[in-house]
Order: structure tokens, then sequence, then C-alpha cells
């Protein structure tokens, strides 16, 4: 079983080596005493951009580091654009899609979104998307924290979609069954209850890298808060390298 994952601020790692001494701040002490973590468990510290230390706690806050190693990001490197829902299943979608290894989220005020993010409401929830994705970071023992981009709307989103390799439209009828993504930044658009609007498909097909495809899975229709984890698990499961693991398995 892996070790019990704790977030740490990136300056506690930095230039941190084996057999390096260790304090840790008063919130990360507290979580772990919580958590009821023993002086002779084995406990992972990560700092969000890809740096694992791993050793023991000496006494409470003091960590003596056993190991230190460096991880690459989640491959294919996948941004997920979530429409905006209502209630607590948004949270929990950007909690599980955490865990399956997005790399970053853009919320996303679709035309067809009921919830509007302006002000300090859309910093507020913003805050609220950071700490989800800190405490699934730990909760999944990753040692990559996915960014929290700014809100957009339909045009500004459309707009990014230069920046990347792909971009993968989540449709409940009319897409490819299947897909493989080996590499590279992938965008993947998941829509709001009701779907995109007309004048949002047009945006959208205007600005489309030419390498981007809709995405269906199954025969039902997914919920907004459902589609982003399966369409993410499909795009993970299916990537190349995952079936080469699992022949080898």
């Amino acid at each position: 079983m892996s070790a019990s994952t704790f977030l740490v601020d990136p300056v506690t790692l930095s230039n941190v080596q084996g057999g390096a001494d260790i304090e840790l701040d008063a919130q990360v002490t507290h979580h772990m005493k919580v958590t009821r973590m023993g002086n002779s468990e084995i406990i992972d510290l990560v700092d969000g951009l890809g740096t694992r230390a791993r050793g023991n706690l000496m006494s409470p806050g003091h960590f003596r580091v056993d190991s230190v190693t460096s991880e690459t990001r989640p491959q294919p490197n996948i941004t997920v654009a979530q429409a905006l829902i209502k209630g607590d299943r948004l949270e929990r979608a950007i909690e599980m899609m955490t865990e399956v290894g997005a790399t970053a989220f853009i919320p996303w005020e679709a035309e067809h979104s009921i919830v509007k993010w302006s002000g300090d409401k859309a910093k507020k929830n913003v805050d609220k998307w950071v700490n989800v994705v800190r405490a699934a970071t730990e909760q999944s023992r990753r040692s990559w924290t996915p960014n929290i981009f700014a809100p957009v709307d339909s045009k500004a989103l459309a707009s990014q979609f230069a920046d990347f390799d792909q971009v993968i439209f989540m449709e409940e009828s009319d897409g490819v069954a299947f897909a493989q993504v080996s590499e590279g930044s992938v965008l993947l658009v998941v829509g709001p209850e009701g779907g995109m609007s007309p004048r949002e498909r047009e945006f959208f097909e205007q600005s489309a890298p030419e390498s981007s495809f809709s995405l269906t899975i199954g025969t039902g229709v997914l919920r907004s808060a459902t589609a982003g984890v399966v369409g993410l698990a499909h795009l993970f499961a299916t990537r190349p390298s995952a079936q080469r693991s699992g022949m080898e398995g």
C-alpha cells in the first residue's frame, strides 16, 4: 500500500536531500495528528510540483527525509474546462477528476450554465476549488496539484484553444466511441446540463485545432458532473502506454 501523503509548501522541499531534517508547519503537523500518523510509519511529503520526499516523523512536527524523487506530470497532460453547474456535485466532480489525473481546471460559465460567477463570488469559488484539489491530491497520493485558472465565458474559452495540441468535446451523441491520446496538451471540454448552445458550437468550431474531436461514451446521457470524470478515465485508460502496461502485467 502506498504511503500516506501530505501536501506542503514548495519551499519546504526546495533543495532537500536524503538525511535532511524538516520542521513542518503547524497546519501540516495538526493534519498528521488528526490522521494519527505515528513515528514508525512511512510518510510522503509532496510539494504539488512533482517533488516527493519519503521519510518518517521523528516527533510531532519533525520529519526526517529518507529519499527524494522528482516525478513527471501525468501524461497525457489534460486540462478540463468544466461548465458551472449547481450544488456540491461540481466540487465532487473536481475532486474525482483530480484523483483520476487532471492537470488543471478552467471554470467555464457556459451560456446554459444557471450558476454565474462574478466579483467576490468568483474568487470565493476559485479558492474553494483550490482547497478541493489540494485535499484530493493528498487522497490520491499525487505529487502534482492541478492548477485552477480564472473563470471564463465561452468566447474567452474558445480563444484558449490554440494553447492546446488537441481539444476534445464531451458530447451526448454523434461523437467517436473510442479515443487514444498518448502525449501533448489536451483540453477536455465538459458542457453544462442542457449542452452547448448553437452560438458556442460556432465559436468552438472556428477555434478548435484540426486534431480536435467529440467524444461520446456509453449509450446514456451523462450528467455534467459525471461526464468529465468518465471522459478523463477513458483517455487515461486507453492511452497506448496504459495498454502496454496492462498487457505486460
